[in-house]
């Protein structure tokens, strides 16, 4: 096991390896390796799709239209979103009112709530398919997506080895 070591965790273990127990070398190699899992070491792939627009004015107008409505949905989108939050606020404002009125009179003022402690984060999501909806809209008007994946770091890690910025792949439409 102490064999595989990645490459930024590989000075500090060899340093430290001498007289390390085998339990602190297991719990360094551990975090080492979890530090380079986190950090991604292997190569990173992006998908850049191309929107090529439909020939006829028609569709054209068809896909200024799949815009509009797409802006109204994002809109919605984050009003939704916003809401969420601002109700989260308003219910740890009431919580928290609820709290103090709840209070004795003789109470350790340092042992008092924040109102920091009722404030938690809500999970606030919508289900609105912004995306994929304008992309659906844009096929029916004649577009065309096309998607191309390119290696845009750590490319030299795949076999075979590639520059960064390389296609990987073909191209292909959605």
């Amino acid at each position: 096991m102490d064999d595989f070591v990645p490459m930024a965790c590989s000075y500090r273990l060899k340093a430290i390896h001498g007289g390390a127990s085998t339990m602190t070398r297991r719990s360094i190699l551990l975090g080492c390796l979890l530090a380079a899992g986190l950090a991604g070491c292997g190569p990173r792939l992006e998908t850049v799709e191309n929107y090529v627009l439909p020939v006829s004015e028609a569709g054209k107008l068809c896909v200024a239209q799949c815009k509009q409505a797409n802006t109204v949905c994002q809109s919605a989108k984050e009003l939704a979103l916003q809401t969420c939050r601002a109700q989260g606020v308003t219910r740890a404002q009431a919580e928290y009112q609820g709290y103090l009125t709840s209070l004795p009179k003789d109470v350790d003022k340092k042992k008092i709530k924040t109102f920091s402690d009722f404030n938690r984060e809500p999970s606030c999501y919508s289900n609105l398919t912004c995306y994929s909806d304008y992309k659906d809209c844009y096929k029916s008007c004649g577009g065309r997506i096309e998607a191309q994946t390119y290696c845009v770091s750590n490319c030299k890690e795949m076999v075979p080895p590639m520059p960064d910025g390389s296609p990987v792949g073909p191209k292909t439409t959605l």
